[in-house]
C-alpha cells in the first residue's frame, strides 16, 4: 500500500484523496491557497473566528454542522461554485465524519439527486449566472443611452449607503428598442468597478427558478436547506447577508405574472422574486417589455422605478449604421434618413447595417438586380412596401446576419402571442387595424368606436371591454404608445409596427373587412365636419393623413387580383377627397395637390371620368392648382371640367356653376377680363334666379363681379359692391366666416386706391388680427391682408413700417409657396418698390429685375402684372441714368402698385 501524497507534493486541491480529518484539512487548505486568500480573509468572508477556522485548515477538527451552509460558505469564499465539486467535498466530509479515518462511506448520508427547485409542470434547465458579456464585442457601440446608463451606474455605486433610492430598476420598452443591451452595458461598467454581477435569463418561470437556484448555490445555500425551504427567500436572505454592492439583472421578463410573481400574488407584493432591496446592498435591473403600470403595481411601490427604453434618435442610429455598414454605404445624411425610416429602432438598424455590409460582398452577377446595396437603396426598397424581401426569413444556411433580420417582425408576434395567453383576443386585430391608418398620429379617442368594433368580423368575439383592455395591453408592451395623463387623445405607432402588421398575412386574408371597418371608423367621424370651416380644422389635422389610408388598401386588395371591386371605394375616395379639401383651405397647398393627385388616379382607374366622384376631385384640383399660382394648367382643367359638367348636368346645374365660377377667376387672374367678366355676369344670373340673391354660393358671384369692377378700376363703383356683398355675408354667414374676412380685405384696399389710407389701415390691422386667431398666421389669406397692409404703410409714406412688416411676409411667402408664385411676385415687387424709397437703389433695381424676369415665365409678356414690372423697372433705369425733369427734381415715373390685378392675392 502506497504512503498519501504529503502536502507539498499537491498543488491543487482534490476532496476525493481525503480519508481523514488531517486530509480534510489539508486539501482544504490547498482550497484556500488556490484562492489567494489568507486565514482571517476567510474568516472574515465566513463570519467565523480565526482561531476556529485555523483548526479546520489544520486537520484538527472539522466545520461545526451549525450553521448547516458553514462548509459550503468556506468553500465558496474559497471560490469553489461547481455543485458537482461542492457535492465531492460533502461526500469527503461525512466520510470523514462517519468512517473515524476509514475510507468506507456507506455511512454518509445518500445523496438526494432528485431537483431541489423547478416551476411547477416543467423540466429543470440549465442556465448560468455569468453575464454575456460578449454580446457586446459582437455588436455595434451603444449610443445613445448615456443619461440612463449613467443614471444606473449611480444607482448601483450608491448602493451601499443610499437605502431610501429605488433600487428595483425595471427598463422597458418594444421589442428589440435594446433593453438588454442597456442592462448589459450598465453590468460591464458595474463589473469593471469591482462590483459583483449576476444575469439571469427571465424568459419563462423555469429559466428563472434555475437561474436563482444557481445564485443561491453560489451564495452558500445548502442541498438540505434548498430543498426545504423558500427558494426566493432563501435568495433574499443571502443578498442581504452580503455587505459589499451587487448588481442582478433579470433580462427578457416580458411576462412578469408568470415569471417573477408568487403562485396567487402580485408581481411587486413582495413574495416573489422582486423584493425592496433596500436592506441590502445592491440593485436588481429588470428588462421586459411590458411598462404596463397595472403590472408593476397600482400604485408603484417607492422601491421600485421603470425607465422607458425608447428608439434612437436619427443621428445616433445612422451612427449605427455607418459602424456596420460603412461610409460606402452612404453619406450621414443618408443614413440619417434610413435611421428615421427604421424608426430608431436598434435592433433594426443593427440589421440593417449587417444586410448592407452582407449585400455589397456579392459579385453583382450573382445579386438580384434591385438587391439594396446603400442607405439609400435599402430606404427605397422600404418605401416600396419591400418588407416581406427585406424581412423574410432566409433559409438555415445563410448567414447569420440575414437569419437573425427576420427576428424584427417576429418578436412583435411574440408579443401578440403574450397578449392573447393574457386574454386579450382583441390585441391583434386592433393593432392591425390601427396600421391600416395612416402614418400620423392616430386619435383613437375619436375614432375608436365600440359598436362599429363589434359590428366587424375582426371583433365578433371581442367581449364589451375587450377593445380597451387590449389597447392598454398593447401599450404595455410597446406596440402602441398611448398618450400619458393630460395630454391630447392620439396614439403612436412605431413605422416598423405599422409596416410588418400592415402586411401581415391575415390582414391580406380579410382585406375586405379591414377596408370596411377602417372606412366606417373615418366616415363617422369626417361626415359632418366641414373641411373649410376653419373651427373643425383642427379635428381636420388629426384625421387628414388616415383619411387616404383605404385607398392604400384598395391597391392593395386589387394588387392581390380580388375578382370584385370593392364595395367601400366610393366611401374611400370620398374621404380622401374630403381630406384634400381641407388641405387646401388650411393652406397647405402642395400636400392638397399631391392628395388630389393620388386620389383623381385611383379614381379614373376605377371610374370613368364624366363620373360625379371623378369630376368633383378634378375640380378641386383645378382649385389647388390655382390657389399654387399655376394659373394656365388650373384654367385649361377647369375647362375641361366645365365641358364634362355642362355635358352631363346641364348649364344651370350648381356644380356647373361652381367651375363656371372658378374658371372665370383664373380667367381674370390671367388678364383674360372679358371672358372672365362673362362668365362672372352668367354666374350671377343664374345662382340668382336657381338660389335667391342671399345664397353663400350667389354672393360669392357678386363678390367676383365686384373684383371684376375692380379689376378694370372703376373703384367708386366697386366699392359699392364690396360693401353690399359685405353687409349680406355679415347676416348670412357671420362677421367671422372667411368669405366675409375675403370681402372685407378686398373692401380695405378698394378704400387705398380711393385714398382713404386710414380707414383702409384701420381695417387691415382689425382683418389680420382676425386672420390670424381663425385661420391661422401663415395661411395664405392672412398673408395677403398683411401684404395689402404692407402697401397702405408704404403709400402713406411710412417707409420703414413697411419694410420691416414687408421683410418677414416675403420670407414666408417664399417659403410657403415658391419664389415664383403671384402672390410672392407681388410682395418681391413691392419690397423693391419700398427700397427704391429708401435709398437701396442696387437691391431694389435687382429684385424688380428678378420680379419681371419671374412673371414673364409664369404670368407671360402681355399680362397686366408683367407691364406694370416692366414700366416699373425702366423708370428706375432713367432714374439711374440721371434723366431730370426741368426743376431739377426726378418724376415718379414708376407705378407703386399693382394692387388691380391681385384681387386674389
Amino acid at each position: 500500500m502506497t504512503d498519501r501524497p504529503r502536502s507539498g507534493e499537491l498543488s491543487h486541491p482534490d476532496p476525493q484523496r481525503v480519508a481523514t480529518r488531517q486530509d480534510f484539512g489539508r486539501e482544504l487548505t490547498l482550497a484556500r491557497q488556490d484562492s489567494g486568500l489568507s486565514v482571517r480573509q476567510v474568516a472574515k468572508a465566513v463570519g467565523v473566528p480565526v482561531s476556529t477556522l485555523g483548526g479546520y485548515f489544520a486537520g484538527t477538527h472539522l466545520p461545526a454542522l451549525q450553521p448547516p451552509d458553514l462548509l459550503n460558505r468556506i468553500l465558496r469564499a474559497a471560490g469553489i461554485t461547481d455543485p458537482a465539486v461542492l457535492e465531492d467535498w460533502r461526500q469527503a466530509y461525512w466520510r470523514v465524519r462517519h468512517g473515524a479515518g476509514s475510507t468506507d462511506a456507506a455511512a454518509a448520508p445518500a445523496a438526494d439527486r432528485t431537483p431541489l427547485h423547478t416551476a411547477p409542470g416543467v423540466a429543470p434547465v440549465a442556465v448560468s449566472t455569468r453575464p454575456p458579456f460578449d454580446r457586446l464585442g459582437g455588436g455595434p457601440r451603444v449610443r445613445g443611452r448615456d443619461r440612463l446608463l449613467d443614471t444606473l451606474a449611480t444607482v448601483v455605486a450608491e448602493s451601499g449607503h443610499a437605502h431610501d433610492n429605488p433600487r428595483v430598476h425595471v427598463l422597458h420598452g418594444l421589442g428589440g428598442c435594446g433593453k438588454s443591451t442597456v442592462a448589459l452595458s450598465a453590468v460591464q461598467r458595474a463589473a469593471d468597478a469591482g462590483i459583483t454581477t449576476w444575469w439571469i435569463p427571465a424568459e419563462d418561470a423555469a429559466a428563472v427558478t434555475a437561474g436563482m437556484l444557481a445564485l443561491a448555490v453560489e451564495l452558500g445555500a445548502s442541498p438540505d436547506h434548498l430543498r426545504l425551504g423558500s427558494l426566493p427567500d432563501i435568495v433574499w436572505h443571502l443578498l442581504e447577508d452580503l455587505d459589499e454592492p451587487w448588481l442582478l439583472v433579470l433580462d427578457n421578463a416580458d411576462d412578469p405574472p408568470g415569471t417573477l410573481a408568487a403562485a396567487g400574488g402580485g408581481v411587486t407584493d413582495g413574495t416573489g422574486w422582486l423584493r425592496p432591496a433596500g436592506r441590502t446592498t445592491g440593485t436588481v435591473v429588470i428588462t421586459s417589455r411590458d411598462g404596463n403600470r397595472t403590472t408593476w403595481g397600482k400604485p408603484r411601490p417607492a422601491w421600485l422605478r421603470l425607465h422607458a427604453v425608447g428608439v434612437l434618435a436619427p443621428d445616433h442610429g445612422a451612427q449605427v449604421l455607418l459602424e456596420l455598414a460603412g461610409s460606402p454605404a452612404g453619406t450621414p445624411a443618408e443614413a440619417s434618413a434610413l435611421s428615421a425610416r427604421l424608426g430608431g429602432l436598434p435592433l433594426a438598424l443593427a440589421f440593417a447595417g449587417r444586410y448592407l455590409a452582407e449585400s455589397r460582398e456579392i459579385p453583382g452577377g450573382l445579386a438580384p438586380r434591385d438587391l439594396p446595396r446603400d442607405f439609400r437603396g435599402y430606404r427605397e426598397a422600404l418605401e416600396r412596401g419591400k418588407h416581406d424581401e427585406l424581412f423574410a426569413l432566409p433559409p438555415d444556411g445563410a448567414p447569420p446576419a440575414r437569419r437573425a433580420h427576420a427576428a424584427v417582425g417576429q418578436t412583435w408576434e411574440l408579443s401578440l402571442d403574450l397578449l392573447a395567453e393574457r386574454g386579450f383576443t382583441a390585441a391583434r386585430p386592433l393593432l392591425q387595424t390601427l396600421a391600416c391608418l395612416g402614418q400620423a398620429p392616430i386619435p383613437h379617442e375619436l375614432l375608436l368606436r365600440a359598436d362599429l368594433l363589434a359590428a366587424s368580423p375582426l371583433f365578433a368575439s371581442v367581449p364589451a371591454w375587450g377593445a380597451w383592455d387590449s389597447l392598454r395591453g398593447l401599450d404595455g408592451l410597446g406596440l402602441v404608445a398611448l398618450p400619458r395623463t393630460g395630454t391630447p387623445g392620439t396614439l403612436t405607432l412605431h413605422p416598423l409596427v405599422r409596416d410588418m402588421s400592415r402586411r401581415h398575412p391575415q390582414v391580406l386574408r380579410q382585406i375586405d373587412d379591414y377596408l370596411a371597418l377602417t372606412t366606417a371608423l373615418l366616415t363617422q367621424v369626417v361626415e359632418a365636419t366641414d373641411p373649410k370651416a376653419p373651427s373643425a380644422w383642427a379635428r381636420w389635422r388629426l384625421l387628414a393623413d388616415h383619411c387616404a389610408a383605404p385607398l392604400d388598401l384598395i391597391e392593395d386588395r386589387d394588387g392581390n387580383r380580388h375578382p370584385e371591386p370593392s364595395a367601400a371605394f366610393p366611401a374611400a375616395l370620398g374621404l380622401a377627397s374630403r381630406a384634400a379639401n381641407y388641405l387646401r383651405a388650411a393652406g397647405h397647398l402642395a400636400q392638397a395637390e399631391a392628395a388630389g393627385v393620388r386620389a383623381l388616379a385611383a379614381a379614373r382607374h376605377r371610374l370613368p371620368e364624366d363620373h360625379p366622384l371623378v369630376l368633383g376631385i378634378r375640380h378641386d384640383l383645378a382649385r389647388t392648382r390655382y390657389d399654387r399660382g399655376q394659373l394656365a394648367s388650373a384654367e385649361s382643367l377647369f375647362r375641361e371640367v366645365l365641358a364634362d359638367r355642362l355635358a352631363g348636368l346641364g348649364p344651370r346645374h350648381p356644380d356647373t356653376l361652381t367651375t363656371q365660377h372658378y374658371l372665370a377667376r383664373a380667367l381674370r387672374d390671367r388678364g383674360l377680363l372679358d371672358q372672365a367678366e362673362t362668365l362672372f355676369a352668367d354666374t350671377l344670373r343664374s345662382r340668382t334666379e336657381l338660389l335667391g340673391p342671399r345664397h353663400p354660393d350667389t354672393l360669392t358671384s357678386s363678390n367676383g363681379v365686384a373684383d371684376m369692377l375692380r379689376a378694370r378700376g372703376r373703384f367708386a363703383e366697386a366699392l359699392s359692391a364690396y360693401e353690399k356683398v359685405l353687409g349680406l355675408r355679415t347676416d348670412v354667414l357671420g362677421e367671422r366666416h372667411p368669405a366675409t374676412l375675403v370681402t372685407g380685405q378686398y373692401l380695405a384696399e378698394v378704400r387705398q386706391e380711393l385714398d382713404q389710407p386710414e380707414a383702409a389701415e384701420a381695417q387691415l390691422r382689425r382683418l389680420a388680427a382676425a386672420s390670424r386667431e381663425i385661420r391661422g398666421a401663415d395661411h395664405p389669406r392672412t398673408l395677403a391682408v398683411l401684404q395689402s397692409l404692407v402697401d397702405a404703410l408704404h403709400d402713406m409714406g411710412r417707409v420703414q413700417e413697411a419694410e420691416d412688416l414687408a421683410l418677414p411676409l416675403v420670407a414666408t411667402r417664399r417659403q410657403l409657396l415658391g419664389d415664383a408664385h403671384p402672390a410672392t411676385l407681388r410682395s418681391r415687387h413691392r419690397l423693391g418698390l419700398i427700397r427704391l424709397d429708401l435709398g437701396t437703389t442696387g437691391e431694389a433695381e435687382a429684385e424688380l429685375e428678378a420680379v419681371l424676369i419671374d412673371r414673364q415665365r409664369v404670368l407671360g409678356t402681355d399680362h397686366p402684372q408683367t407691364r406694370t414690372s416692366r414700366a416699373t423697372l425702366e423708370a428706375v433705369h432713367r432714374q439711374a441714368h440721371g434723366r431730370l425733369s426741368a426743376d431739377g427734381q426726378h418724376h415718379d415715373t414708376h407705378p407703386h402698385s399693382d394692387r388691380r390685378t391681385n384681387a386674389h392675392v
